[in-house]
């Protein structure tokens, strides 16, 4: 488990430096994998630009109210500069910029729905299904440098399947260990991370962190993960799942 979490914070400490980071709000997502290797992942729900304002810090006493004013537009723009290459594009606060990335990021397949709602909040609807290959990964952002996954799908050497959620923690978790955060310089709190999590297979699960493990229908197996403020940490739904395929 300690392996997993230097891991995840190798991965996130980037978005930490640019100030934010992209978390589900209220959501429903389903995962099912299938024994000849066929899938289908669906997420409804929100998906929220985090931003930590720094606006609250104060400047040292002996900079002038001119100086401190540069200094701070030169910190803004290099911040914002990080964050669109971080987001490919995206800055909080930019409701502009956010209207036409949530445009832009509906023209890719699987995006059956992207709003963006103001307050750095989108709502959004993606479904996919194929035949699993290597790694899938929930949402991929175009143009991103840095993808910080709420779903993340990786086929072992054995020929396991790893179902890691790096993002889709309570506040126990990775993104909840930065606490409530403002968004833009609205002063407004993001939205509690709440939603469910599901996973049907008809493959063997070889292990899973859900609270009651999985139940059995016919040749199914279903995990089910209700992810929320009471969520702690490592709670994050994992599993490894073997397909005979």
């Amino acid at each position: 488990m300690g392996k997993y979490y230097k891991w995840a914070f190798a991965l996130i400490a980037p978005l930490l430096l640019a100030g934010c980071l992209l978390v589900p709000g209220k959501f429903e997502s389903q995962l099912l994998l299938m024994n000849d290797g066929t899938y289908s992942f669906t997420y409804n729900g929100q998906m929220q630009l985090a931003d930590e304002d720094d606006s609250a810090m104060s400047s040292p006493d002996s900079m002038t109210d001119d100086d401190s004013s540069k200094s701070r537009t030169k910190d803004d723009e290099q911040k914002n500069a990080a964050m669109r290459s971080v987001f490919g594009g995206m800055v909080p606060g930019d409701d502009e910029g956010l209207t036409k990335f949530a445009a832009q990021l509906a023209k890719y397949d699987g995006w059956n729905k992207v709003e963006y709602m103001g307050n750095n909040l989108f709502e959004v609807e993606y479904a996919v299904s194929g035949n699993f290959d290597q790694m899938f990964a929930f949402p991929t952002l175009p143009g991103a440098t840095m993808q910080f996954p709420f779903v993340q799908i990786i086929r072992r050497n054995g020929g396991e399947i790893e179902i890691l959620t790096p993002a889709m923690a309570g506040p126990g978790g990775l993104a909840g260990a930065m606490g409530p955060m403002p968004i833009g310089d609205s002063g407004e709190t993001m939205e509690p991370i709440d939603g469910n999590f599901t996973i049907e297979t008809d493959g063997e699960v070889l292990s899973n962190n859900s609270v009651d493990g999985y139940s059995i229908s016919g040749a199914m197996k279903n995990l089910y993960w209700k992810v929320d403020e009471a969520s702690s940490a490592g709670r994050s739904p994992r599993a490894i799942i073997k397909l005979n395929r």
